[in-house]
């Protein structure tokens, strides 16, 4: 296993120990992984590897920062694929990324499964976008609920476990 491999599993395991334990990732861990990504990557490229670090950092921020907006992800998340995208460079994190939506999508169907509440779930998600329009339009500066409001226990996941999946993909050799 390549030292790259280590730290990316490093970074992804971390932040998925962090998540269950506390419900965040640290930014002092982000900070952490952007730091030893700029200088793995520039240190062993040069000029290429700043460009690739700062191109795989930047496009997880600018892509999913809508998701953000409607508080649909956490910025922890976010912060984590950038670092992540520090590692891998922009083509991989951006296969990261819709590997990670597709386990989160398995994991969050399999829940609804089991709870047996898809009718509730789908009314909360159209009441949420529904209300988060309406206050754009009536030019509300108040910020909406977050969608994951805590009231309803395992039906939200931690997305850092979906991006763990994706980076063990990864590791595997699938992108």
């Amino acid at each position: 296993m390549s030292l790259q491999h280590c730290l990316v599993l490093t970074a992804a395991s971390g932040a998925v120990l962090m998540d269950l334990k506390t419900g965040e990732i640290a930014n002092g861990w982000i900070v952490i992984l952007w730091l030893i990504g700029f200088l793995t990557e520039v240190l062993s490229r040069g000029a290429i590897g700043f460009l690739t670090f700062l191109f795989g950092a930047l496009l997880p921020i600018l892509t999913l920062f809508w998701l953000f907006c409607f508080r649909m992800i956490g910025a922890g998340d976010i912060k984590l694929f950038s670092a992540l995208g520090g590692f891998l460079g922009p083509v991989a994190i951006l296969k990261c990324i819709c590997l990670s939506f597709a386990f989160g999508a398995i994991l969050s169907i399999g829940i609804l499964l089991i709870c047996g509440n898809i009718r509730q779930r789908l009314f909360k998600f159209t009441t949420y976008i529904q209300h988060f329009f309406l206050s754009k339009l009536q030019r509300k500066t108040t910020v909406p609920v977050p969608y994951r409001d805590g009231k309803w226990g395992m039906e939200c996941i931690h997305f850092s476990v979906p991006i763990l999946l994706a980076v063990l993909l990864w590791l595997g050799g699938f992108y």
